[in-house]
């Protein structure tokens, strides 16, 4: 199995990274997050940047403040709408704000699979950086029948982290998501999957097991159905 590593923070052997997101509004806000998360134990800060309100006048200084001031490694993530996140996507803004994030040295940024060919100059910048992408994909209403192709087609891109969230309508997807987890965790790349909601919480607490090498929680405003709150998932990953 290929290890996760972002910046200086690395998976250990069923022990996967926790990451937490930042959801602020504003630069002053993403700060206080920050300052926030550097006091804790998580180990990545995910900054949702589709959260800020002014997302079209971000400047390279403010991402350079925001990585000056964070202790831990930074993903840098616009979710798209379709995809639960704040903001529809716009081309032209997009690789605006993505390319400040890979000239001024975030750990890593995450691209939607549906993205990878409508910014595919983007991506090859990226990866002209070094600076590793993850090509994640949101599925908030149900689990894919065919898993199997799910993880096939993201392994096809360029991405150098494989993430899958799921929505479970029984135990039999959660089970089916750490099962396929498993089969593809010694493919090569990193993976991170999670099923969500209350059903899915278990893949958060024991999804290390089967490969999944990062996990999200939450220190406020939870950007994802059934994240645990980070005292809470410590606990449990410590059990």
């Amino acid at each position: 199995m290929t290890t996760l590593t972002l910046g200086t923070a690395t998976a250990g052997q069923n022990r996967p990274l926790i990451a937490v997101p930042v959801t602020g509004t504003t630069i002053v806000a993403v700060l206080g997050q920050v300052e926030q998360i550097n006091e804790s134990r998580a180990d990545v800060i995910e900054w949702r940047v589709d959260y800020l309100t002014d997302l079209v006048n971000l400047r390279a200084a403010d991402v350079q403040t925001i990585l000056f001031n964070a202790d831990k490694p930074v993903i840098f993530t616009w979710r798209t709408a379709t995809e639960g996140g704040q903001r529809p996507f716009d081309i032209a803004l997009y690789e605006l704000v993505y390319r400040l994030a890979i000239k001024t040295g975030v750990a890593a940024i995450d691209i939607e699979h549906q993205l990878f060919t409508e910014v595919a100059d983007l991506v090859a910048d990226a990866h002209a950086a070094q600076v590793p992408i993850i090509n994640s994909q949101h599925f908030f209403t149900d689990t894919p029948t065919a898993l199997d192709q799910v993880f096939d087609q993201a392994f096809a891109t360029t991405a150098d982290v494989i993430k899958v969230a799921t929505m479970p309508q029984h135990d039999g997807d959660v089970d089916r998501l750490l099962a396929t987890t498993q089969q593809f965790a010694t493919q090569g790349k990193p993976l991170i999957t999670m099923a969500m909601g209350e059903l899915g919480q278990r893949t958060r607490m024991i999804g290390g097991r089967n490969g999944s090498q990062l996990t999200f929680a939450t220190l406020g405003v939870a950007s994802a159905p059934g994240q645990l709150d980070l005292a809470t998932l410590l606990t449990l990953l410590e059990d």
